[in-house]
């Protein structure tokens, strides 16, 4: 037990995260109580939490991760005012007579909405809404089949995501702390058949679009003259994470609330300047799609390959759009205010990577080996990743978080023990896309509830029978999996 104060940093910030629900100062603290353990001085465990921030901060790989993320909610920003999505969902209504036929638009928006979460959510939500609500379509429903066509999707996804290009720097860095040389991308892609929770998901939201397929809750709120306080008692679950006022009014649902801990937010009242054209919407996509490909194919550095591609697409972009009459100073304007939305993401990766660096310094790795590789069985790491990183995301509400905390303790665990990295990588995905879609305090599920005006408790009522179910299914997958690999 030589190594036991390895544990304390990440376990420090899991504690406190739960209880604050606030990630970045929580990995702070955590980041800092490794510091003092390591120096043994409150002065120079201060200097040293610097020196970690800092270094990763220099890492040439971890600029490429950082850039590309802000980048690439700038472009999403630049997409959403050009009035691609309302040129899209016009043709659209005209093919849609019923609310089957609106479920099957809301998934087929997919290849035009995929590139970010938040992007998903909202430009769906604006197209489908009204929709909804002229075939009887109940809110909450339509909050859960947004919520649950977004990250469950997004994160199988290997490119031109918000969602690779974090996933690559947390892999990496998990790879980095364990010793695994090789490429994260090409781990990441080996990972995605493993992904049990979100084909699990997505298998049972597409289900429940038929009524003999739903559960009681969900039932009821078919039928839109339900009484409103059938649900009443359901709120008690928001006191009990101290995030009741999520579920009272449509402000605090797309507000100040639910901004200050979104990781992938964006604007759901932007509306577009330009006159919408469909291909303002498509020309992004036909650039940066086909180009990524071509650049990461074969690169060792596939996130320098979609930086670039990235890059690229947003120049040309901006072209099409300043063409079209919109002015230069408020296209940068609106790519910075684009950008900042994910300050958050990208503040928690500055905390976090240095999380794993001060645990490998004050030997996790070690152990990680002495106490577990000769009495945990490979078989059973993949199921108890899934669970412990399902009830971090859970309770912090926070997908990126969970993954960032898990991330480098899964890998160390996973080699130390001989368990099959891809399917451990897929383990830890999978629990944090678990709690993304499924935490009454996930900035995603306040999103969904927000945009379809539906209240945030009932409808965390209503989609949780299909959430646990599809994560009972996963972690029975992620126990019987390995013993026939």
């Amino acid at each position: 037990m030589e190594y036991i104060y390895s544990v304390i940093p990440s376990l420090v910030a899991i504690i406190i995260a739960i209880w604050t629900k606030q990630v970045i100062p929580s990995l702070l603290i955590g980041l800092w109580v490794g510091s003092l353990l390591l120096t043994q001085s409150l002065l120079s465990s201060v200097g040293q939490t610097v020196d970690y921030i800092v270094g990763v901060l220099t890492d040439t790989g971890n600029i490429n991760v950082l850039l590309f993320l802000y980048m690439f909610s700038g472009l999403v920003a630049l997409i959403q005012i050009s009035g691609g999505i309302q040129a899209f969902g016009s043709r659209m209504k005209k093919y849609i007579t019923s609310s089957k036929r609106m479920f099957m638009v809301l998934w087929g928006l997919l290849p035009i909405t995929f590139i970010d979460c938040g992007f998903r959510v909202v430009a769906t939500g604006a197209i489908v809404k009204s929709l909804s609500q002229k075939y009887n379509v109940s809110k909450e429903r339509l909050a859960y089949m947004l919520n649950n066509s977004a990250s469950p999707v997004i994160i199988l996804i290997p490119v031109a995501t918000t969602f690779v290009g974090y996933v690559l720097g947390v892999v990496g860095k998990g790879m980095q702390a364990s010793g695994v040389e090789g490429s994260a991308l090409a781990l990441f892609i080996q990972s995605l058949p493993y992904q049990f929770f979100s084909f699990t998901a997505i298998a049972i939201a597409i289900f429940s679009i038929m009524p003999r397929f739903n559960f009681n809750v969900m039932k009821e709120l078919i039928n839109v003259n339900s009484t409103p306080n059938k649900l009443a008692r359901h709120t008690e679950f928001a006191e009990e994470f101290h995030h009741h006022e999520k579920g009272e009014s449509m402000k605090d649902q797309t507000g100040n609330a639910v901004k200050d801990s979104m990781e992938h937010n964006h604007d759901m009242d932007e509306k577009p300047i330009l006159k919408p054209r469909l291909i303002n919407l498509i020309v992004p996509l036909i650039v940066l799609l086909p180009l990524s490909f071509f650049l990461m194919w074969n690169s060792e550095e596939p996130s320098h390959s979609m930086l670039i591609a990235l890059f690229i697409t947003t120049i040309i972009t901006t072209l099409l759009y300043r063409v079209q009459g919109i002015k230069l100073d408020k296209l940068v304007e609106r790519f910075i205010k684009g950008g900042n939305q994910l300050i958050v993401t990208i503040a928690i990766l500055a905390v976090a990577w240095p999380i794993s660096d001060v645990s490998q310094d004050l030997g996790l790795g070690q152990l990680i080996e002495t106490t577990l590789a000769g009495n945990l069985s490979p078989i059973f790491v993949p199921v108890l990743l899934f669970i412990v990183t399902s009830a971090v995301s859970y309770f912090i509400g926070s997908s990126w978080g969970s993954w960032a905390l898990m991330m480098p303790i899964a890998f160390t665990l996973a080699v130390s023990t001989g368990s099959a990295l891809p399917i451990a990588l897929a383990a830890v995905l999978s629990g944090g896309t678990f709690g993304d879609v499924t935490s009454p305090v996930s900035g995603m599920t306040a999103m969904a509830a927000g945009i379809a005006e539906a209240d945030h408790m009932k409808y965390v009522k209503a989609m949780s029978p299909y959430n646990l179910t599809a994560g009972a299914i996963a972690a029975l997958l992620f126990l019987v999996v390995p013993f026939i690999l």
